[in-house]
């Protein structure tokens, strides 16, 4: 199943995720992850989707 970027991080805070431990365990800004998440960045560099998409698996994999 493929989400976006700002799906993910939007998910990733419905689950009570803060922005900052978005920001700390995928290794990118928390000014980056709030961009993404209202829409200010909607296409990020394909590090950071990659960043956020491991992420978000290993999180799903372990709820």
């Amino acid at each position: 199943m493929f989400k976006n970027p700002q799906d993910i991080v939007k998910d990733l805070c419905v689950k009570g995720f803060t922005e900052q431990w978005i920001a700390d365990k995928a290794n990118i800004s928390q000014g980056s992850v709030h961009k993404i998440k209202k829409g200010s960045i909607r296409h990020p560099r394909i590090d950071t989707a990659q960043k956020l998409e491991t992420l978000y698996f290993q999180v799903v994999k372990y709820s």
